[in-house]
């Protein structure tokens, strides 16, 4: 096309170019605006979730704004983890079995089953958080996803979840151990050396659950297992239930 022509088109049908330019700036502009909106959403609610989780659930019940900026599923899946983090067991059922029949976006469904199977193996619903972890495993290895980083911790999570919370095998605590040696990071290294201080209280070893527990003790200040390894080093018997 020469310029002669690309004139005559520009002059031929002026209002719909620059009406047509127009709309593509208005959405780059609101696509920016809604990503920014949502970036201060989720700093905000992150917060709270740690500081005041009641306060959390209330934002997430009552501000309608926020459908502005996250889908039904995902307002769903942050009322389930500030209800999990309040203990509200009966509330939880009731939308677990909401979620169970919704169609969830990829990441979304390993969001979920994670915090399903977390919720059952504390209840000691070992059939439900069992069938929980089997769907997780199906789901990714569907996507091809099972042994890809960090699909593969969220396994090797679920499986630890399993053996030490539900199915209390003492004879899991040497595989462990290996993997907590290798964990280089200070929360989850806590977490495990945590969950080998409850086989030993199950195996009957009350100095190794010791030990173990005050290994975790600095590396989970400020984590959510601070309150239960403080309470644990006071009283034993507190590693046969949290």
């Amino acid at each position: 096309m020469d310029l002669s022509a690309l004139t005559l088109f520009f002059e031929t049908n002026k209002l719909a170019v620059i009406s047509l330019v127009l709309m593509m700036v208005l959405a780059f502009l609101l696509t920016r605006a809604m990503s920014s909106l949502r970036s201060s959403t989720e700093k905000e609610l992150d917060r709270l979730r740690y500081s005041n989780p009641q306060l959390y659930l209330e934002r997430l019940q009552n501000n309608r704004r926020l459908a502005w900026v996250f889908r039904k599923n995902e307002l769903l899946l942050l009322r389930l983890d500030a209800l999990m983090r309040l203990g509200q067991d009966e509330e939880i059922l009731h939308l677990i079995e909401l979620l169970d029949h919704q169609r969830l976006q990829p990441r979304e469904k390993v969001d979920y089953l994670q915090k399903r199977m977390s919720f059952f193996a504390a209840c000691g619903n070992a059939a439900e958080a069992k069938d929980s972890y089997e769907k997780l495993e199906t789901f990714l290895r569907s996507v091809k996803a099972e042994n890809v980083q960090p699909y593969r911790d969220i396994l090797d999570e679920g499986e630890e979840i399993i053996q030490v919370y539900l199915d209390k095998n003492t004879n899991y605590r040497s595989a462990l151990l290996t993997k907590t040696e290798a964990t280089s990071n200070p929360v989850q290294k806590g977490i495990r050396l945590y969950r080998l201080a409850k086989l030993s209280w199950f195996a009957g070893d009350m100095k190794a659950a010791r030990g173990y527990l005050a290994q975790a003790q600095p590396l989970l200040q400020g984590s959510d297992y601070a309150a239960i390894v403080d309470q644990a080093e006071t009283d034993l018997s507190i590693l046969a239930t949290k």
